[in-house]
């Protein structure tokens, strides 16, 4: 199917096949609107002489005699001639408005349907003249006759019109469903890639409007050719290739369109866009330009616009004050507010100043009350207690980062100093060693140091890519319950050994997250083995797996063997072990590796301790 939706040949043979199911779908249903006018499809039509085209026809053979015969220097005698000849298929019945006939040709086997045409030929009497069919039609030559002959074989093949417009609507369909399937697929390199033709990349409503204007253009031509004229190729075929040239051009739009929509934000391609745009950025420009500018400004600047304008206002109502004395109070009034504005205004400058040497002496607690001082005032208020907080919370971060370094030191060095020295020691004594059940012991030893030391650089290593993400992640839709019960289901001799017991709470009907089945199980198995080397003998642990509205909660608790006298946020640090003494085996990296693996898996990983309770709570999305 990939190879259908690029294939050019494809395509091109789609198009041709469309164009050709649309010709016979619309010669089909001229055909069936045809028999439809004439009764065939119904009850209640008289055949062909009671079709639209039999009394548009009649029309036009009264309105040619009015004009030819008396507005043209004709008379009756050819008038009856020609109408009784076998060159003619219509008679006629010519009367004055008093019902009186001047000329006639009409028998009484004249077909039923007839039209009438009023007229007035200037010589002050009023004409009617009534035209009806020949029922044998004897002129095989003009467009009635063929007329007559299509309607006939859609008498004789009325259901067979009906299939073959059913027929081809629904291969036209289906082509222009595939059609819109594989617009904008094609091979490059040997892989299919989504990209624009040359037609695709004019701007969408530049080429809306030109496609726009052609349809337009061929559905007028339609139009103005009447279905039912006189000249069969003008009245039927070219409207048809007209409309048909018309649906083209929209099937072209579509294609065009879908491929755009396909590529992504199709209407960044269109000139009202970028005209748009254009407006959007000079308007926040000229925007930012402006709020820059009375932000730069400084502050003394802003006083002094301020004041001046002010000024001006108390000189033009000192102008004024010559005529009204309510204007020398005004004045007044108004330099009273200029006085108390600049007073205000310095009262708030010596506040800040206050504030910004007590942060200079060092006094990062000390505040500036901004609770009564407004605009500019209150923002530089703020920004100095801001800097104070800043500079306290950045003193405590760097005192933090500098004890978290030492202890990772020592930790670090104690980890790798332990199995070395074992290791060095029991070279020593493996040299020396007088029976070979030392050196046996000996051996087990080293292997056993040996393990250790590697499994500390393998933890390194894994830690180091977890934090940094270079690891492979394929986020799949993970039965969470499964997950856990397998991480049990391993742990279950172990867990045993330590006389643990654990204690489940998982849903009846199990729930999916996407996670990465892989990442997964290091996360479990990194907490269970923790959960083995520092839980209390004989105590529970409680796992439990809750479904929350866009969230799956894996909770894992238990009671520590050793007390817990560190925060969470320092367990979760590289290194750090609830072990102070760092008797027991390990490194120190497990929680660090289980956040960061669960954070790759965009989870996240929560520790809290209360007492000698150690909770982990782990979230993840759920499907």
């Amino acid at each position: 199917m990939k190879k259908l939706r690029s294939s050019l040949a494809a395509k091109i043979c789609a198009w041709v096949l469309t164009a050709a199911c649309l010709t016979a779908a619309g010669i089909s249903l001229l055909l069936a609107a045809f028999g439809w006018d004439g009764g065939v499809y119904r009850s209640g039509g008289a055949g062909f002489f009671d079709t639209s085209y039999a009394y548009s026809a009649m029309y036009r053979f009264a309105a040619q005699q009015v004009e030819g015969v008396y507005q043209g220097g004709g008379d009756l005698e050819e008038m009856e001639t020609f109408s009784d000849s076998d060159r003619c298929n219509f008679r006629y019945c010519l009367t004055l408005e008093d019902g009186t006939v001047v000329s006639s040709t009409l028998e009484d086997g004249s077909a039923g349907a007839s039209v009438t045409y009023l007229a007035d030929w200037g010589d002050g009497r009023g004409y009617e003249i009534r035209v009806a069919l020949k029922p044998d039609l004897p002129n095989h030559s003009d467009d009635v006759y063929r007329a007559w002959q299509a309607f006939r074989f859609v008498e004789a093949n009325a259901w067979q019109v009906m299939a073959v417009l059913a027929v081809s609507a629904v291969l036209a369909l289906l082509l222009i469903v595939y059609l819109v399937a594989a617009a904008g697929h094609k091979v490059r390199e040997g892989q299919m890639v989504l990209a624009a033709n040359t037609l695709d990349k004019i701007p969408l409503d530049v080429y809306t409007v030109a496609l726009g204007l052609l349809a337009g253009l061929l559905l007028a031509v339609t139009v103005e050719w009447n279905l039912y004229g006189a000249d069969l190729l003008l009245s039927v075929v070219l409207p048809s290739a007209a409309l048909l040239a018309a649906a083209l051009v929209a099937l072209a739009w579509l294609l065009s369109f879908t491929t755009r929509v396909k590529l992504g934000k199709w209407w960044r391609n269109t000139v009202i866009y970028r005209v748009l745009r254009i407006v959007w950025r000079l308007l926040r420009r000229a925007g930012r330009g402006l709020r820059d500018v009375c932000r730069a400004a400084p502050i003394v600047w802003k006083l002094l616009v301020v004041t001046a304008g002010l000024l001006v206002l108390l000189f033009i109502l000192g102008l004024l004050s010559y005529e009204s004395g309510a204007m020398i109070f005004l004045d007044f009034l108004l330099c009273l507010a200029i006085l108390a504005a600049v007073g205000l205004a310095g009262l708030q400058l010596r506040t800040l100043q206050k504030g910004g040497e007590a942060l200079a002496a060092g006094d990062l607690d000390a505040r500036v009350d901004t609770s009564r001082m407004f605009w500019d005032f209150k923002r530089h208020g703020e920004n100095l207690n801001a800097i104070g907080d800043g500079m306290a919370i950045a003193v405590e971060q760097r005192l933090k980062s500098e004890r978290l370094k030492t202890e990772l030191i020592t930790n670090v060095s104690h980890d790798i100093k332990t199995p070395l020295t074992s290791i060095l020691n029991y070279v020593d004594l493996l040299q020396h060693a007088e029976t070979e059940e030392q050196k046996q012991q000996y051996l087990e030893v080293l292997q056993r140091q040996a393990v250790r030391l590697k499994k500390l650089t393998e933890d390194l290593v894994e830690a180091s890519k977890a934090s940094t993400g270079n690891v492979t992640v394929t986020l799949v839709p993970t039965n969470a319950v499964e997950s856990v019960n397998q991480a049990l289901g391993e742990y279950a001799e172990r867990l045993a050994a330590g006389n643990l017991t654990p204690v489940t709470d998982f849903p009846e009907d199990g729930v999916t997250i996407r996670a990465d089945g892989r990442l997964l199980w290091r996360v479990l198995d990194n907490l269970l083995n923790n959960i083995c080397k520092y839980a209390l003998a004989g105590t529970r642990v409680y796992v439990t797996v809750a479904a929350e509205e866009r969230e799956v909660v894996l909770t894992l608790k238990n009671i520590s063997r050793q007390q817990l006298n560190i925060s969470a946020d320092e367990l979760m640090e590289r290194f750090v072990r609830g072990d102070a003494s760092r008797t027991t085996e390990g490194s120190g990296l497990g929680l660090n590796i289980a956040r960061s693996l669960t954070e790759l898996q965009k989870g996240t990983l929560r520790l809290e301790v209360d007492g000698d309770l150690f909770k982990v709570e782990l979230r993840f999305p759920k499907v």
